[in-house]
């Protein structure tokens, strides 16, 4: 009897031993790192007061900002996560007609909600997941570049020029990936790449010329590396 008490006790112990890091239902998990938006430009022509601007197009920027998401694990292999960030600052400009030049800023939020696949046993350390979601991007604090407003100004320009971005609804999806480390196997390093459904319509309203407007698609592809927990 002794000893299969002694024989329980080991077992027992070494159960409670054994790292938790399964990705099971009713698992969160919360990740944070740097995020780079790469847009993947295409844009129409510049139009002015309707009459297209032939050889013209609108570029935008990369831009970084501290990401953060959040998964709940509602089922074994599947999760839903939501990203969020700080706002991202993009550079836009205008080329053609022979020259390129810088129209000035935004900042964006891009809140995105997706369904994620973990294909692989619960308890592997190793984690990679898919997922496929929805995408609301929010344009604010559009600013026109000092150098713009000169050029609006030698066009005729009674006033400062004013940007404004539409604000876009589209798909996302992503691919990613976790390492599990530490003690018990909680903590991670995370990599995840994702793409990003943004189309928008952006407006220059120049007092004294008229509105310079053009349909911007930029669908970029979102790099993030950080770390994580799983509570």
């Amino acid at each position: 009897m002794n000893r299969i008490i002694a024989c329980a006790t080991v077992a027992l112990t070494a159960g409670l031993a054994v790292p938790a890091f399964a990705y099971e239902e009713g698992s969160i998990i919360v990740r944070s790192g740097i995020a780079t938006v790469a847009p993947d430009v295409n844009s129409s022509a510049l139009s002015v007061s309707g009459a297209e601007l032939g050889g013209t197009r609108v570029d935008v920027d990369n831009g970084s900002a501290l990401g953060l998401t959040g998964v709940y694990v509602f089922r074994d292999h599947w999760g839903v996560e939501l990203l969020a960030a700080t706002p991202f600052t993009h550079d836009i400009q205008v080329e053609g007609l022979g020259a390129t030049f810088d129209l000035g800023e935004t900042k964006q939020l891009p809140p995105t909600l997706l369904l994620q696949w973990y294909p692989m046993d619960h308890r592997s350390s190793v984690q990679p997941y898919l997922g496929v979601g929805i995408n609301y991007t929010a344009f604010f604090d559009e600013d026109i570049d000092s150098a713009a407003d000169a050029r609006f100004a030698s066009l005729g320009a009674t006033e400062e020029a004013k940007l404004s971005l539409d604000n876009s609804l589209g798909l996302a999806a992503e691919a990613g990936v976790d390492f599990a480390f530490g003690a018990d196997k909680r903590w991670l390093f995370n990599l995840a790449v994702f793409w990003i459904d943004i189309d928008t319509d952006a407006k220059v309203t120049v007092p004294g010329v008229g509105d310079i407007t053009a349909s911007v698609d930029i669908d970029p592809l979102v790099y993030t590396a950080g770390l994580g927990y799983r509570f």
